[in-house]
């Protein structure tokens, strides 16, 4: 009978040698009167034997059930030792010392806390706990500390709060292993200069590549503390740039035929062609719908080859200028670090000699960051440099600010982050049974 009681109510962890047991429900609460056999340990003064003083109920949160909250009344025994007078309990085996949440419910918060897709009110309601206590029991146990730097290290930021003093938090996150080094409060210069100055100059020295996004307040503060390493930008990004200035030059063309109708189907079919089948200038051919697709105002359907080629007969200009994207995205597909030079300064010029403006900024964009994307081509242990690791962080990171709705407090907010990430961050001030 007690075994049944002690599964029912998840206590198998506590290895209890029990005298007595009794459960209870009043008012759809579970009470569980719990009396232990009686070690007859020694005083841990002197050594000799004690005696019972009193028994004392203790009242411990046990959570089990979210449909009805439960209770541990331990009945702890209270010793006296007449040879040197010291009183004291006998150890408890379902919560630390003055806490009134047992082990069980603790550990069962911290885990359930692992999942970046769970909220603290989840965790609440599940354990029958309010969000405070769930939040409590986090801000005691979780103190994320920042990891030693690896050899490659991806730097990106995230939106936190407009209502914060600096809106965007900085990311250091680990290329081989996806793990996060550490968040900081904002990705200002000034203040990742303050941070990044703490760290050890030996630690530093050890960087070897640091993976970043075109700004440049990254790339100056990676050659200040990062000396030893070399810098590349995520390809992801200057290909973003292209495909912006690819589009813009796409509208432009458009708008010539705009007959100023809000129904698409009503205006010029040059407009309606390349406003339905705009992703054709931005998106990877291969990746484009293989079969036919209609064409509402032609009343017809085509090929993604059919439909191409009628883009390209709207404007040859146009045409030009998509065939001189798609070289660069296969030069960002192909090229190799050792010898992609000649033909990175060969794009660089065929942008800044085209007739379209965009093209021409993309061009200044590429000699302002040659050396950087050149060593975006590098491979680290089989792998390419990039921030895609950090971009599916983010990703998560995103979820968890969306899930709660906004964090006040930042250490909270990065503890949350690099618990629910990493997976391998220790419980400080560990709620072992005593």
């Amino acid at each position: 009978m007690y075994n049944d009681t002690i599964k029912l109510l998840n206590l198998e962890q506590f290895n209890l040698k029990i005298e007595k047991i009794d459960v209870v429900k009043r008012n759809n609460i579970l009470y569980c009167y719990i009396t232990l056999e009686n070690q007859k340990k020694k005083c841990p003064i002197c050594n000799s034997s004690p005696i019972i003083k009193e028994y004392v109920n203790k009242k411990i949160k046990h959570s089990i059930s979210n449909n009805n909250p439960c209770f541990i009344i331990y009945r702890a025994r209270r010793f006296y030792c007449k040879t040197c007078k010291h009183t004291y309990y006998e150890k408890n085996p379902f919560a630390l010392k003055n806490d009134k949440l047992s082990t069980y419910t603790i550990y069962g918060v911290l885990n359930d806390l692992k999942d970046h897709t769970v909220t603290f009110k989840n965790v609440a309601e599940k354990y029958n706990l309010s969000v405070t206590s769930v939040i409590n029991i986090f801000d005691t146990y979780i103190d994320s500390k920042r990891r030693t730097l690896p050899e490659v290290i991806c730097i990106d930021e995230f939106y936190t709060s407009r209502k914060r003093q600096y809106k965007y938090a900085c990311v250091f996150l680990d290329f081989l292993t996806k793990k996060i080094i550490y968040i900081y409060p904002s990705r200002r210069k000034d203040r990742l200069t303050s941070e990044l100055s703490f760290i050890p100059k030996n630690e530093r020295l050890s960087v070897k590549y640091v993976v970043i996004d075109m700004w440049d307040t990254y790339r100056d503060l990676a050659s200040i503390y990062f000396p030893n390493c070399k810098v590349a930008v995520d390809s992801f990004h200057v290909i973003r740039h292209l495909n912006d200035a690819i589009d813009s030059i796409r509208i432009k063309t458009m708008k010539q035929y705009d007959k100023r109708t809000n129904k698409l189907v009503q205006n010029d079919i040059y407009y309606y062609m390349l406003k339905k089948f705009h992703f054709f200038f931005t998106m990877s051919f291969e990746k484009i719908f293989n079969g036919q697709t209609y064409i509402h105002k032609m009343k017809t359907k085509w090929t993604k080859h059919e439909i191409r080629s009628y883009l390209f007969s709207i404007n040859t200009d146009l045409r030009d200028a998509y065939f001189l994207k798609e070289r660069y995205r296969e030069f960002n597909l192909t090229a190799d670090f050792e010898t992609c030079d000649d033909e990175l300064e060969e794009l660089i010029d065929e942008f800044l000699s085209s007739k379209h403006e965009e093209f021409r900024t993309f061009g200044k964009l590429l000699i302002h960051w040659k050396k950087e994307i050149k060593n975006s081509f590098i491979r680290y242990q089989g792998k390419r440099l990039s921030n895609g690791p950090i971009e599916g962080a983010n990703s998560r990171i995103k979820t968890i600010l969306k899930s709660a709705n906004g964090y006040t407090n930042f250490n909270r907010l990065r503890n949350r982050i690099m618990y629910s990430l990493n997976k391998d961050i220790p419980i400080t001030g560990n709620p072992k049974r005593k």
